[in-house]
């Protein structure tokens, strides 16, 4: 069964536009995720024959968030956006969320612990890939971003990047390493919608209209 059309501008879209546009300029933020802390980090490929990443280490902006907000050490649905150089064309905001599986996001108690997803597939190759994460530093922090800012000051944090098929194979991309906390750098709007590689797209098509509706509406709100 073919996929729909994403909905550019009908009822629903609108809806999601208007809904996160309200709440975007309602807390001064960002609709979701809106507390975070931006890092600096280096991403090292582990092969080059399915992503288009850079063939040497190279520095990237990475930030790390509670996905709905919420206080303190109080479980959340964690945020890790990496903010990767161009290889050919735009820069890859890659956004993955704590997860039960693929798909479902999960609140987490630490940084380090469980799986980070995309949550959305990317089509490429005529194939459907996630993007995976899981952290390889044995130290936790619970989901403060005051104890992440110590776990990092504390030493490098590590973690792991793979690919994730359908079948649920799994394959190592990449391996991300956080270095120190970013104090003074600019906030950067991670937008997976607006900046992926060529030849990735997110699917379904529907549901990442939707999606992008949110995005424009956050924006917009902020």
């Amino acid at each position: 069964m073919a996929e729909r059309d994403a909905p550019q501008a009908g009822p629903t879209g609108r809806l999601f536009r208007a809904g996160f546009h309200a709440l975007s300029a309602l807390r001064g933020a960002r609709a979701f995720h809106p507390n975070g802390l931006l890092l600096k980090g280096e991403l090292h490929a582990l092969r080059s024959d399915e992503i288009a990443l850079p063939p040497e280490p190279v520095r990237v902006t990475v930030r790390m968030s509670k996905g709905a907000g919420l206080p303190g050490r109080v479980p959340d649905a964690l945020g890790l956006a990496v903010r990767i150089p161009a290889v050919d064309g735009a820069p890859w905001d890659l956004t993955l969320t704590t997860s039960a599986g693929r798909v479902l996001p999960r609140p987490a108690r630490s940084w380090t612990a469980g799986r980070y997803s995309s949550l959305l597939p990317y089509r490429t190759n005529d194939e459907l890939v996630w993007l995976s994460a899981r952290a390889e530093t044995p130290r936790h922090a619970e989901a403060s971003l005051d104890a992440l800012s110590r776990l990092v000051k504390e030493g490098p944090v590590t973690y792991l990047l793979e690919t994730v098929r359908a079948n649920g194979h799994r394959k190592s991309c990449a391996t991300l390493t956080l270095h120190e906390v970013d104090e003074d750098a600019s906030r950067p709007a991670f937008d997976p919608m607006l900046n992926a590689p060529p030849g990735w797209e997110l699917r379904p098509r529907w549901l990442t209209g939707l999606r992008e509706r949110a995005y424009e509406g956050s924006r917009e709100g902020r």
